[in-house]
Formats: C-alpha cells, sequence, structure tokens
C-alpha cells in the first residue's frame, strides 16, 4: 500500500450524543470508535494515516505523530486542507474516512484500493443503498448512470431526496486532482460548512474519471446518537461471537457474552452466560469461564 496513504476525518464533537466527550472517544467495549477504526486503518496501510481532530480531542489522545487539528469545525473540505501541509511530497492516493465507521473490514478497505487502481479512477467514491436515506448525502447521476455530484441532504431538492444511493464518506483519490479542486469549495450552503463532497462535482467536471465502490451498508453504519452506538455495539458483539463459534467455541447463550476484538479463543473453550473478555489474551482449548466473569488482563488463560 505505498501509493495510499489514509485520513481519518475525526474533529466532529457529535452534539447529538447528549455527552461532553466527543463522538469518535465515545465507548466501543474495549476501545472506542476511533481506536478500532484506527485498528483496522493500521492493518491495512501501517503508520502511513493522518488523523484530523479538533482541539479537546487532541488532548485527549496520544497520537501526536500523526495529528492535524482543525481549530474550527469548518467542514469536511476544509479538514482536508487542514492536512495539506502535512502531506507534503506525498503523491499517491489518499483514503479517506469518517472517524465513526467502526465496522468497516480490512479486507474490504483492500478491495477498495485495488479496484480504484485496477480501473485508474481518478476518484472511486464508496456508496450504499437505504430504504430510508434521510440524512445521507445522495449520490446524483446522469441518464447513463455516471456521478454527477453528491448533494447533502439539507441542500437537496424534493426530488434527490428520494434516490437511494447515499454517501458513506468514504472515498479514494488522487491527490494531485483533489488538491486542484480543493479552493473551489465554497460554504455557500445550508450549513454554511467546506463540503468535501463538491470535490466530486469539481472533478467530474474536470474531465476525470469517477468511479463508484458498493459496500454492505452495516459496514458504514456510524453513529450519532447513544441508541445508533448501541446498534454499533451490538452488531459487533454478534460478529465477534460468530467468529469464534465458527473455530469451535462453546458458547452458552452468545446473546449475553462480549468478547474483545484482540481476544483469540481455541476451540473447545466454554463461555457461560454474562462474561466479559477483553484484551490481548489468548485462552487456550478447555478452558471454562464464567458465568459471571470479567476478564481484562493481557497473559495467557491456560486450561485445565
Amino acid at each position: 500500500m505505498n501509493d495510499f496513504k489514509a485520513i481519518i476525518l475525526a474533529a466532529g464533537q457529535g452534539k447529538r450524543m447528549r455527552t461532553k466527550l466527543p463522538k469518535v472517544l465515545h465507548p466501543l467495549y474495549e476501545s472506542n470508535l476511533l481506536e478500532f477504526l484506527l485498528d483496522t486503518i493500521k492493518s491495512v496501510f501501517g503508520e502511513s494515516y493522518i488523523l484530523v481532530v479538533s482541539p479537546k480531542i487532541k488532548e485527549l489522545i496520544s497520537d501526536n505523530d500523526h495529528i492535524v487539528v482543525q481549530e474550527v469545525p469548518l467542514g469536511t473540505g476544509d479538514a482536508i486542507k487542514k492536512a495539506e501541509e502535512k502531506l507534503g511530497d506525498f503523491n499517491g492516493n489518499l483514503v479517506i474516512f469518517p472517524g465513526d465507521v467502526p465496522l468497516i473490514e480490512e479486507r474490504t478497505i483492500r478491495d477498495l484500493c485495488r479496484e480504484h487502481m485496477e480501473k485508474n479512477n481518478d476518484c472511486t467514491l464508496v456508496t450504499t443503498f437505504l430504504e430510508d436515506p434521510k440524512g445521507y448525502g445522495r449520490v446524483v447521476r446522469d441518464l447513463n448512470g455516471n456521478v454527477l455530484k453528491i448533494v447533502e441532504e439539507k441542500d437537496a431538492s424534493e426530488e434527490e431526496k428520494n434516490i437511494k444511493e447515499i454517501n458513506t464518506s468514504i472515498y479514494v483519490f488522487k491527490w494531485i486532482y483533489l488538491k486542484e479542486v480543493l479552493p473551489l469549495l465554497s460554504n455557500n450552503n445550508a450549513q454554511g460548512e467546506f463540503y468535501l463532497t463538491d470535490a466530486i462535482k469539481y472533478i467530474v467536471e474536470k474531465g476525470k474519471k469517477v468511479g463508484v465502490f458498493h459496500i454492505n451498508k452495516e459496514e458504514v453504519l456510524g453513529a450519532n446518537t447513544q441508541e445508533e452506538l448501541a446498534i454499533l455495539r451490538k452488531i459487533l458483539k454478534n460478529r465477534i461471537n460468530k467468529r469464534h463459534m465458527e473455530n469451535g467455541v462453546i458458547m452458552i447463550e452468545p446473546e449475553n457474552i462480549v468478547i474483545g476484538k484482540r481476544t483469540n479463543i481455541e476451540h473447545d473453550a466454554i463461555i457461560y452466560p454474562f462474561s466479559f473478555i477483553f484484551g490481548d489474551i489468548n485462552i487456550k482449548e478447555g478452558t471454562i469461564i464464567g458465568p459471571y466473569s470479567y476478564i481484562n488482563i493481557n497473559k495467557r488463560i491456560k486450561g485445565e
């Protein structure tokens, strides 16, 4: 992935969470939204990433080598502008993520980057389809199915609001072309912000190639409220438990068991209800845990 660099846009406060804690730092079991996403990003891009954060988030995390601060929340387009200096002489492809999509899979990101290269796209837009697309930017196409632009919900016409294909806020851009259109972004819109989505329109107008990569909607679920965050936790728990059971772990009432992302469990281990197991732990074959157990340590647990 030498030709790629990731940028995570994580400067939003998330006012609808109704807490003082920034949205991306809300807990997702043993880590938080941002840490969980960052683990996946590092598995693909290594240390080739940039975090765009607010001053408050900068105070609360320690990843200073990769941080760019967006002092005032002026939109996603402005956030990319803030990262320009840190990009230096980079001339490859930027993969841009919102900070609240922890469910995206490593293999999906690799497939996205591969398709971007194979199709020689100048921009690859990641989209999905929702029966109820309220709140999301809509993907507007021409009669031939080519992408024309993305229109945000608050700026959309009634006809555009009926479009089911939505922008996931994940993109791949050839940096050389994105850099050209960033000065064209305007805050003359309902939010008074510089939308990164407007870059799509300008890249199309310049005759560049914009491709589309469709993704499973579950992988790009975000969280703007505590209720939505609870849904993410449930999906994550079920995904992890399913993987362990497919590998021969015996789970009694898996709906009442929570396993961390970094935890490894060998086959024939038995996990009883209301067990919570977190950390970089290897649970050996034959181990019995629970019920009503909480483990969050970094050492090996041996079976009898």
